[in-house]
């Protein structure tokens, strides 16, 4: 079966980076760097070009934890600084990274060695961006109160009009 040059290209990405940075194992559980592929036979032109790059846990149960992103149409990629896996980690499981920093940086150096010698421009995304308190929850500006009672008195008014005209017809 074909498959587009950008799957191609993608597959190949993915494989050559779990033949190298995949060897490496993370924290005293062993966490495996790995890359996904492309599912299909084509990205849409590079437009599902989308990788991610996780940590595989050693032993099933455990949480996969995805610590960045890349895309080959852009030339571009993300890698979570450790405080980014750690808040993501403390929120989701409760618990923070299962490992060390020192580790997990020297991984992250050795994961933007590899993209940038594969012409990716990497850059290194610090802590995850929180809503603002306002931003947490919609707040329905002060005119829709106005017209949400607007629209319930026409409505209102529709029922009461058709129901005069029902009993005086009769």
């Amino acid at each position: 079966m074909l498959q587009t040059e950008f799957s191609v290209r993608a597959n190949d990405l993915a494989e050559n980076f779990r033949n190298s940075v995949g060897k490496l194992r993370l924290g005293p559980s062993g966490y495996t760097p790995d890359m996904t592929a492309p599912e299909g036979l084509s990205t849409g032109g590079g437009v599902q070009s989308m990788q991610h790059v996780r940590l595989l846990p050693p032993e099933p149960g455990m949480p996969t934890l995805v610590v960045g992103h890349l895309d080959q149409r852009q030339r571009t990629a993300e890698l979570h600084t450790f405080d980014h896996v750690d808040a993501i980690c403390r929120e989701r499981f409760k618990q923070g990274a299962p490992f060390e920093l020192a580790q997990y940086e020297a991984l992250l150096g050795s994961m933007q060695e590899f993209l940038t010698a594969c012409g990716m421009t990497v850059r290194r995304a610090g802590l995850p961006q929180k809503p603002s308190p306002g931003e947490e929850k919609f707040v329905a500006p002060a005119h829709a109160n106005a017209l949400l009672l607007l629209t319930a008195a026409v409505v209102l008014f529709g029922i009461l009009a058709a129901a005069l005209v029902w009993f005086f017809k009769k």
